[in-house]
């Protein structure tokens, strides 16, 4: 009989120790199956932001899981020095303020596999290019060509307000084709003295004669493509896009009444107070970052 019952005190340690060790597996499961769930939804974040007041640029990074931040976000300063120059010599315009959050656009934020990029990042290619890289040099352009500079780049900063990248291209190949075409008069042979080396007066009149050509060539072929691309916009029921490239219009040819009546058909929009000046703190951005 005591070895029926010790049997049976027997079994029953066993099943204990078996439910024991099965709920230890299944905890042990379920942990590593959350384990897993927050290591691959935390991911990493990085990109690229751009400002068109002074064509600034900056990267970021930081990291989230489940959608909850982890990290502050990093910026570093990524501005070229084509951009640096641009501003220096005013062929931009550049406040000398830093850009609020709003004013950054973001045109590269990569996570995981996962890229987004937008138009903006044709005009950063632009100023990108090298010619060691195959490409051109738009730094070396400009310093040899600053008449034309001072016209084309006004113009580039302008297209970007109206978040009209894509004409771009367009305006940059115009007067890259300008420059380097054989009638033009001020065209710059192989032979003809470095731009350092002109004298004062002979800069001087290069460059009233580059803005002279310039501004003749690149502003009718601005009125005509920016009239293009407002219809095609308005086509497209894209109205931001249509009134401002309408807006451009009128400023090349600010007495025709075509372009006033379609710029009538717009909303009128109500004109908004002055900004407030901003205290430094809250011109920072409003998370936790470093900036370097």
């Amino acid at each position: 009989m005591s070895s029926v019952k010790s049997k049976t005190n027997n079994l029953d340690r066993r099943k204990r120790k078996t439910s024991w060790l099965l709920g230890a597996a299944l905890i042990s499961l379920v942990v590593l199956v959350i384990g897993a769930g927050i290591v691959m939804s935390t991911s990493a974040h990085s990109g690229e932001q751009f400002a068109v007041d002074g064509f600034q640029r900056r990267t970021f990074n930081y990291y989230e899981v489940m959608g909850i931040r982890l990290s502050a976000t990093d910026y570093f300063n990524n501005t070229g020095n084509l951009e640096q120059t641009l501003a220096k010599k005013k062929w931009i315009t550049a406040t000398g303020k830093k850009p609020t959050d709003d004013q950054w656009i973001t045109y590269r934020h990569i996570t995981g596999s996962r890229i987004y990029t937008n138009d903006t990042l044709i005009l950063i290619d632009y100023l990108s290019m090298a010619n060691a890289q195959g490409a051109i040099d738009l730094s070396s352009w400009s310093t040899n060509n600053p008449g034309y500079a001072a016209i084309m780049w006004p113009e580039i900063q302008t297209a970007a307000q109206g978040n009209m990248y894509i004409l771009v291209p367009d305006i940059i190949h115009h007067m890259l084709d300008l420059s380097e075409t054989s009638g033009n008069a001020t065209n710059r042979d192989k032979m003809a003295p470095k731009i350092e080396d002109l004298s004062k007066e002979q800069l001087s009149s290069l460059v009233a004669q580059q803005t002279k050509s310039g501004t003749e060539s690149l502003y009718p072929f601005l009125n005509d493509l920016y009239l293009k691309t407002a219809k095609a916009a308005q086509d497209a029921d894209d109205k931001d896009r249509a009134k401002f490239c309408y807006e451009q219009v009128l400023r090349f040819s600010p007495n025709s009444d075509e372009i006033q009546a379609e710029l009538d058909k717009f909303p009128v929009e109500l004109a908004e107070e002055p900004a407030k000046e901003k205290a430094s703190g809250e011109n920072e951005s409003s998370e936790d970052e470093s900036e370097k």
